[in-house]
């Protein structure tokens, strides 16, 4: 972190990023988002530099966000504190609601196959490739059969 004529400036990388839900950059400029809050930095020549390279003012920064930055001279110290979103509790506007009623048509069991002993043979076609020459043909004269 630097200071800088009364301002802290903090690199982008890792210590900006802890605090926001994500950067972009698009050019010379830093998109910084969180809780639905955008804050739009101009860092110029910054083309050939990483995030941990470019240094941002860090209480500008933040502030836009919904934070409270305070820098604690005495100690050297710099104080982040970031507003925690409201829980609100939803109630039932009746103590005990009434179940609504579904009108939805049910679905039919798929019937189950029944076991009925013998199975019967095979419908299907089964490939066949047909032999070179038929089983009872003779082999020719001039080649000797494979069965002498």
């Amino acid at each position: 972190m630097l200071l800088r004529s009364g301002h802290l400036y903090a690199p982008a990388w890792p210590v900006v990023a802890a605090f926001v839900d994500r950067i972009i950059r698009v050019g010379d400029r830093l998109y910084i988002y969180r809780n639905g809050r955008c804050v739009v930095v101009r860092v110029p020549h910054s083309t050939d530099r990483t995030l941990a390279e470019l240094y941002l003012p860090l209480a500008a920064t933040l502030r836009p966000l919904g934070d409270v930055v305070n820098y604690v001279a005495p100690t050297r110290t710099v104080e982040v504190r970031t507003p925690q979103p409201r829980l609100m509790v939803h109630l039932p506007r009746q103590p005990n609601p009434v179940p609504r009623t579904v009108f939805a048509p049910r679905v039919a069991p798929t019937p189950r196959p029944h076991w009925n002993g013998v199975p019967l043979p095979r419908r299907t076609p089964l490939p066949a490739i047909a032999p070179s020459a038929p089983p009872n043909a003779r082999a020719p004269q001039d080649r000797p059969s494979p069965n002498r």
